[in-house]
């Protein structure tokens, strides 16, 4: 699964074809849309797979005012992944 501004990535089709789950995102997102996508197409991807374990990588190009990633999501989102309590508040990890 990837989540990325669609206006600049992926620049090529055939990386673009090699993801299995694209969350396609527009300029200016922000945490609730943000949140929305990720929680549902996370949801999905564990319908098809059962992985043994789950890594979440956001970067850093996803924060509100970084000039590269073009989105606006507060720090706040990435914590919420990063909380050891997220996994028993947020069924969709808890599966």
């Amino acid at each position: 699964m990837d989540v990325y501004n669609r206006n600049i990535y992926p620049r090529d089709g055939y990386a673009k074809r090699a993801i299995n789950r694209k969350v396609e995102l527009d300029w200016g997102t922000e945490d609730s849309e943000y949140l929305q996508k990720v929680e549902l197409h996370t949801e999905g991807a564990l319908n098809e797979v059962r992985p043994d374990i789950l890594v979440y990588n956001a970067g850093t190009d996803i924060l509100d005012g970084d000039p590269l990633g073009g989105l606006s999501i507060s720090p706040q989102v990435l914590h919420h992944y990063a909380s050891p309590s997220m996994s028993k508040s947020n069924n969709v990890f808890n599966q």
